[in-house]
Protein backbone atom coordinates (compact mmCIF):
# COMPACT_ATOMS: atom_id res chain seq x y z
CA UNK A 1 0.00 0.00 0.00
CA UNK A 2 1.31 3.25 -0.62
CA UNK A 3 2.09 6.39 2.19
CA UNK A 4 -0.34 7.27 4.54
CA UNK A 5 -0.34 10.92 3.43
CA UNK A 6 -0.63 10.24 0.06
CA UNK A 7 -3.76 8.91 0.22
CA UNK A 8 -5.74 10.72 3.09
CA UNK A 9 -4.20 14.62 1.75
CA UNK A 10 -5.79 14.46 -1.63
CA UNK A 11 -8.93 13.50 -0.88
CA UNK A 12 -9.44 16.01 2.13
CA UNK A 13 -7.72 18.69 0.67
CA UNK A 14 -9.86 18.36 -2.32
CA UNK A 15 -12.90 18.24 0.25
CA UNK A 16 -11.63 21.22 2.34
CA UNK A 17 -11.53 23.28 -1.09
CA UNK A 18 -14.98 22.55 -2.07
CA UNK A 19 -15.62 23.80 1.50
CA UNK A 20 -14.05 26.41 1.46
CA UNK A 21 -15.15 27.89 -1.91
CA UNK A 22 -18.99 26.51 -0.95
CA UNK A 23 -18.42 29.44 1.35
CA UNK A 24 -17.77 32.25 -1.63
CA UNK A 25 -19.90 33.58 -3.92
CA UNK A 26 -18.45 31.46 -6.51
CA UNK A 27 -20.94 28.80 -6.36
CA UNK A 28 -24.37 29.88 -5.95
CA UNK A 29 -26.98 27.62 -3.91
CA UNK A 30 -27.67 24.34 -5.26
CA UNK A 31 -24.33 23.74 -7.35
CA UNK A 32 -23.62 21.07 -4.85
CA UNK A 33 -26.79 19.43 -5.52
CA UNK A 34 -25.85 19.54 -9.47
CA UNK A 35 -23.04 18.52 -8.92
CA UNK A 36 -24.02 15.60 -6.61
CA UNK A 37 -26.80 14.34 -8.94
CA UNK A 38 -24.13 14.23 -11.67
CA UNK A 39 -21.59 11.64 -9.36
CA UNK A 40 -24.88 9.71 -8.41
CA UNK A 41 -26.44 9.29 -11.50
CA UNK A 42 -23.37 8.92 -14.39
CA UNK A 43 -20.20 9.23 -12.82
CA UNK A 44 -20.46 5.79 -10.26
CA UNK A 45 -22.89 4.14 -12.28
CA UNK A 46 -20.27 4.25 -15.58
CA UNK A 47 -17.70 3.42 -12.93
CA UNK A 48 -19.67 0.27 -11.30
CA UNK A 49 -20.61 -1.11 -14.64
CA UNK A 50 -17.09 -0.81 -16.15
CA UNK A 51 -15.94 -2.84 -12.60
CA UNK A 52 -18.37 -5.32 -12.44
CA UNK A 53 -19.56 -6.25 -16.82
CA UNK A 54 -15.85 -7.34 -18.46
CA UNK A 55 -15.59 -9.79 -15.23
CA UNK A 56 -16.31 -12.64 -14.04
CA UNK A 57 -19.88 -12.62 -11.51
CA UNK A 58 -18.42 -12.59 -7.99
CA UNK A 59 -17.41 -16.01 -6.56
CA UNK A 60 -19.27 -17.71 -3.65
CA UNK A 61 -16.14 -16.30 -1.52
CA UNK A 62 -16.90 -12.95 -2.02
CA UNK A 63 -20.64 -13.50 -1.73
CA UNK A 64 -18.98 -14.53 1.94
CA UNK A 65 -16.96 -11.31 2.03
CA UNK A 66 -20.44 -9.50 1.39
CA UNK A 67 -22.14 -11.15 3.88
CA UNK A 68 -19.34 -11.02 6.69
CA UNK A 69 -19.76 -6.96 5.94
CA UNK A 70 -23.30 -6.92 6.16
CA UNK A 71 -23.47 -9.24 9.60
CA UNK A 72 -21.73 -6.63 11.40
CA UNK A 73 -23.18 -3.30 9.90
CA UNK A 74 -26.79 -5.10 10.90
CA UNK A 75 -25.59 -5.60 14.59
CA UNK A 76 -24.01 -2.13 14.66
CA UNK A 77 -27.45 -1.10 13.25
CA UNK A 78 -29.57 -3.30 15.54
CA UNK A 79 -27.55 -2.03 18.18
CA UNK A 80 -28.04 1.64 17.40
CA UNK A 81 -31.44 1.46 17.74
CA UNK A 82 -31.61 -0.37 20.88
CA UNK A 83 -29.28 2.34 22.35
CA UNK A 84 -31.15 4.92 21.27
CA UNK A 85 -34.44 3.71 22.32
CA UNK A 86 -32.85 2.96 26.27
CA UNK A 87 -30.61 6.15 26.25
CA UNK A 88 -32.73 8.64 24.94
CA UNK A 89 -36.36 7.56 23.96
CA UNK A 90 -36.52 7.81 20.41
CA UNK A 91 -39.37 6.73 18.53
CA UNK A 92 -38.64 3.41 15.82
CA UNK A 93 -38.95 6.07 13.23
CA UNK A 94 -36.13 8.08 14.86
CA UNK A 95 -34.36 4.70 16.09
CA UNK A 96 -34.03 3.72 11.81
CA UNK A 97 -33.08 7.23 10.80
CA UNK A 98 -30.17 7.12 13.40
CA UNK A 99 -29.25 3.57 12.52
CA UNK A 100 -29.15 4.60 9.05
CA UNK A 101 -27.08 7.54 9.61
CA UNK A 102 -24.38 5.48 11.54
CA UNK A 103 -24.23 2.82 9.17
CA UNK A 104 -24.40 4.07 5.57
CA UNK A 105 -20.76 4.99 4.01
CA UNK A 106 -19.60 8.11 2.18
CA UNK A 107 -18.36 5.40 -0.32
CA UNK A 108 -19.03 6.83 -3.33
CA UNK A 109 -17.44 10.37 -2.79
CA UNK A 110 -14.94 9.49 -0.32
CA UNK A 111 -14.22 5.62 -0.17
CA UNK A 112 -13.64 5.03 -4.28
CA UNK A 113 -10.47 7.42 -4.18
CA UNK A 114 -9.20 5.74 -0.57
CA UNK A 115 -9.62 2.10 -1.72
CA UNK A 116 -8.07 3.19 -5.18
CA UNK A 117 -4.82 4.70 -3.26
CA UNK A 118 -4.75 1.87 -0.87
CA UNK A 119 -5.75 -1.47 -2.90
CA UNK A 120 -5.53 -0.33 -6.21
CA UNK A 121 -8.55 -0.83 -9.13
CA UNK A 122 -9.65 -4.26 -7.44
CA UNK A 123 -10.28 -2.82 -3.71
CA UNK A 124 -12.27 0.09 -6.07
CA UNK A 125 -14.14 -3.35 -7.32
CA UNK A 126 -14.22 -4.91 -3.80
CA UNK A 127 -15.92 -1.61 -2.67
CA UNK A 128 -18.22 -1.31 -5.09
CA UNK A 129 -19.60 -4.84 -4.73
CA UNK A 130 -20.01 -3.68 -1.15
CA UNK A 131 -21.75 -0.61 -1.77
CA UNK A 132 -24.19 -2.11 -4.22
CA UNK A 133 -25.81 -3.38 -1.13
CA UNK A 134 -25.99 -0.36 0.54
CA UNK A 135 -28.94 0.52 -1.83
CA UNK A 136 -30.41 -3.08 -2.01
CA UNK A 137 -30.69 -3.60 1.56
CA UNK A 138 -29.85 -0.64 4.31
CA UNK A 139 -32.16 2.19 1.90
CA UNK A 140 -35.77 -0.27 1.99
CA UNK A 141 -35.05 -1.91 5.50
CA UNK A 142 -35.27 1.81 7.11
CA UNK A 143 -37.70 2.67 4.46
CA UNK A 144 -40.13 0.05 5.72
CA UNK A 145 -39.07 0.69 9.60
CA UNK A 146 -40.11 4.28 8.83
CA UNK A 147 -43.14 3.82 6.86
CA UNK A 148 -44.60 1.61 8.92
CA UNK A 149 -44.06 3.44 12.40
CA UNK A 150 -45.09 6.92 11.14
CA UNK A 151 -48.56 4.47 9.75
CA UNK A 152 -48.31 6.27 6.70
CA UNK A 153 -50.00 3.55 4.86
CA UNK A 154 -52.06 0.57 7.09
CA UNK A 155 -52.09 -1.39 3.80
CA UNK A 156 -49.35 -4.19 3.36
CA UNK A 157 -48.87 -3.76 -0.40
CA UNK A 158 -48.99 -0.19 0.01
CA UNK A 159 -46.24 -0.13 2.56
CA UNK A 160 -44.39 -2.64 0.71
CA UNK A 161 -44.74 -0.58 -2.62
CA UNK A 162 -43.40 2.63 -0.62
CA UNK A 163 -40.26 0.34 0.29
CA UNK A 164 -39.99 -0.90 -3.30
CA UNK A 165 -39.93 2.49 -4.69
CA UNK A 166 -37.04 3.50 -2.69
CA UNK A 167 -34.57 1.81 -4.33
CA UNK A 168 -36.27 0.78 -7.88
CA UNK A 169 -35.16 3.34 -9.61
CA UNK A 170 -31.94 4.05 -7.95
CA UNK A 171 -29.35 4.29 -10.59
CA UNK A 172 -26.33 2.32 -8.81
CA UNK A 173 -28.66 -0.44 -8.22
CA UNK A 174 -29.67 -0.18 -11.56
CA UNK A 175 -25.71 -0.03 -12.65
CA UNK A 176 -25.03 -3.11 -10.50
CA UNK A 177 -27.74 -5.24 -11.91
CA UNK A 178 -26.62 -4.25 -15.33
CA UNK A 179 -23.36 -5.25 -14.88
CA UNK A 180 -23.64 -8.28 -13.30
CA UNK A 181 -26.54 -9.52 -16.07
CA UNK A 182 -23.15 -8.03 -18.74
CA UNK A 183 -21.07 -10.67 -17.00
CA UNK A 184 -23.46 -13.14 -16.53
CA UNK A 185 -24.75 -13.07 -20.00
CA UNK A 186 -20.72 -13.15 -21.24
CA UNK A 187 -21.23 -10.04 -23.14
CA UNK A 188 -18.42 -8.62 -25.19
CA UNK A 189 -17.24 -5.31 -23.80
CA UNK A 190 -15.44 -3.31 -27.14
CA UNK A 191 -12.85 -1.07 -26.34
CA UNK A 192 -15.09 1.95 -27.50
CA UNK A 193 -17.48 1.24 -24.67
CA UNK A 194 -14.95 1.17 -22.33
CA UNK A 195 -13.41 4.52 -23.14
CA UNK A 196 -16.84 6.01 -23.20
CA UNK A 197 -17.41 4.95 -19.74
CA UNK A 198 -13.63 5.88 -18.70
CA UNK A 199 -14.44 9.78 -19.09
CA UNK A 200 -17.17 9.81 -16.58
CA UNK A 201 -16.20 6.96 -14.36
CA UNK A 202 -12.74 9.13 -13.67
CA UNK A 203 -14.38 11.91 -13.03
CA UNK A 204 -16.11 10.06 -9.81
CA UNK A 205 -13.86 10.77 -7.10
CA UNK A 206 -12.56 14.42 -7.61
CA UNK A 207 -16.55 15.72 -8.53
CA UNK A 208 -17.80 13.94 -5.59
CA UNK A 209 -15.13 14.80 -2.89
CA UNK A 210 -15.31 18.44 -4.22
CA UNK A 211 -19.05 18.50 -4.39
CA UNK A 212 -18.99 16.88 -0.58
CA UNK A 213 -17.31 19.92 0.35
CA UNK A 214 -19.17 21.91 -0.71
CA UNK A 215 -22.56 19.96 0.32
CA UNK A 216 -21.13 20.29 3.96
CA UNK A 217 -20.51 24.13 3.62
CA UNK A 218 -23.87 24.48 4.01
CA UNK A 219 -24.62 22.17 7.09
CA UNK A 220 -24.25 23.80 10.87
CA UNK A 221 -23.58 21.79 13.86
CA UNK A 222 -26.86 21.78 15.76
CA UNK A 223 -29.10 19.39 18.02
CA UNK A 224 -28.78 17.18 21.16
CA UNK A 225 -24.58 16.45 20.20
CA UNK A 226 -24.76 13.59 22.67
CA UNK A 227 -26.88 12.07 19.96
CA UNK A 228 -24.65 12.75 17.37
CA UNK A 229 -21.48 12.11 18.74
CA UNK A 230 -22.86 8.51 19.66
CA UNK A 231 -23.48 7.81 16.00
CA UNK A 232 -20.35 9.05 15.15
CA UNK A 233 -18.57 6.84 17.55
CA UNK A 234 -20.10 3.87 16.62
CA UNK A 235 -19.62 4.98 12.77
CA UNK A 236 -16.18 5.45 13.34
CA UNK A 237 -14.96 2.40 15.94
CA UNK A 238 -17.66 0.16 16.89
CA UNK A 239 -18.24 -0.66 13.29
CA UNK A 240 -14.23 -1.15 11.75
CA UNK A 241 -13.35 -2.95 14.89
CA UNK A 242 -16.33 -5.54 14.85
CA UNK A 243 -15.54 -5.89 10.83
CA UNK A 244 -12.17 -6.47 11.45
CA UNK A 245 -12.35 -8.61 14.40
CA UNK A 246 -14.84 -10.69 12.42
CA UNK A 247 -13.36 -10.77 9.06
CA UNK A 248 -9.29 -10.90 10.43
CA UNK A 249 -10.11 -13.53 13.53
CA UNK A 250 -13.44 -15.21 12.52
CA UNK A 251 -13.21 -15.90 9.36
CA UNK A 252 -9.60 -15.32 8.57
CA UNK A 253 -10.41 -13.72 5.02
CA UNK A 254 -7.90 -12.47 2.42
CA UNK A 255 -5.46 -9.57 3.52
CA UNK A 256 -7.02 -8.02 0.70
CA UNK A 257 -10.60 -8.20 1.70
CA UNK A 258 -9.99 -7.59 5.62
CA UNK A 259 -8.63 -4.37 4.69
CA UNK A 260 -11.09 -3.39 1.79
CA UNK A 261 -14.11 -4.16 4.57
CA UNK A 262 -11.95 -2.80 7.38
CA UNK A 263 -11.24 0.98 5.15
CA UNK A 264 -15.21 0.58 3.95
CA UNK A 265 -16.51 0.68 7.99
CA UNK A 266 -13.90 3.03 8.78
CA UNK A 267 -15.83 5.44 6.37
CA UNK A 268 -17.43 8.37 7.53
CA UNK A 269 -21.72 8.10 7.28
CA UNK A 270 -22.92 9.31 3.82
CA UNK A 271 -25.30 12.45 2.81
CA UNK A 272 -27.79 10.03 1.85
CA UNK A 273 -29.29 9.46 5.24
CA UNK A 274 -29.48 13.14 5.68
CA UNK A 275 -31.48 13.17 2.48
CA UNK A 276 -34.48 10.35 3.56
CA UNK A 277 -34.13 12.47 7.26
CA UNK A 278 -35.55 16.08 5.26
CA UNK A 279 -37.58 13.43 3.05
CA UNK A 280 -39.62 12.25 6.42
CA UNK A 281 -38.79 15.39 8.66
CA UNK A 282 -36.62 12.49 11.12
CA UNK A 283 -33.96 13.81 12.73
CA UNK A 284 -31.92 16.00 9.89
CA UNK A 285 -30.15 18.18 12.18
CA UNK A 286 -28.95 15.30 13.99
CA UNK A 287 -28.44 13.49 10.90
CA UNK A 288 -26.17 16.32 9.05
CA UNK A 289 -24.28 16.76 12.49
CA UNK A 290 -22.88 13.45 12.36
CA UNK A 291 -22.54 13.97 8.56
CA UNK A 292 -20.01 16.56 9.26
CA UNK A 293 -18.15 15.59 12.39
CA UNK A 294 -17.63 11.88 10.78
CA UNK A 295 -16.25 13.61 7.80
CA UNK A 296 -13.89 15.52 9.87
CA UNK A 297 -12.76 13.05 12.36
CA UNK A 298 -12.36 9.96 9.60
CA UNK A 299 -9.14 12.13 8.97
CA UNK A 300 -7.97 10.59 11.74
CA UNK A 301 -9.64 7.23 12.20
CA UNK A 302 -8.32 6.27 8.49
CA UNK A 303 -4.96 7.20 8.76
CA UNK A 304 -4.99 4.93 12.34
CA UNK A 305 -6.94 2.27 10.27
CA UNK A 306 -4.37 2.35 7.07
CA UNK A 307 -0.84 2.51 9.36
CA UNK A 308 -2.61 -0.25 11.32
CA UNK A 309 -3.31 -2.64 8.03
CA UNK A 310 0.09 -1.31 6.92
CA UNK A 311 1.91 -2.46 9.78
CA UNK A 312 0.99 -6.23 10.21
CA UNK A 313 -2.81 -6.35 11.34
CA UNK A 314 -3.52 -8.55 8.84
CA UNK A 315 -1.44 -11.44 7.31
Amino acid sequence: MADIFTIIAPVFLIMVLGYLLGKTKLFPEGASAVLIAFVWYVAIPALMFRALAPRDLPSSEELIFVGTYYGCLYIVYTLGMLLTRRLFGFSPAEQGVFSLTTCFANGGFIGIPIMDGAFGPEGVRLLLVILSFHTLTLIPVTTFIIERAQKISNEGPSLLNATFNSVRQNPILIALLSGLLWSALALPFPNWLDKVLELPANSAAPVGLFAAGLALSHVRIAGNLQHSMLSVALKLLALPLLVFSVAQFGLGLKPMWVGVATLTAALPSGMVPYTIAVRYGIGARRAATAVLISTALSVITLSTVLYILQHGAIS
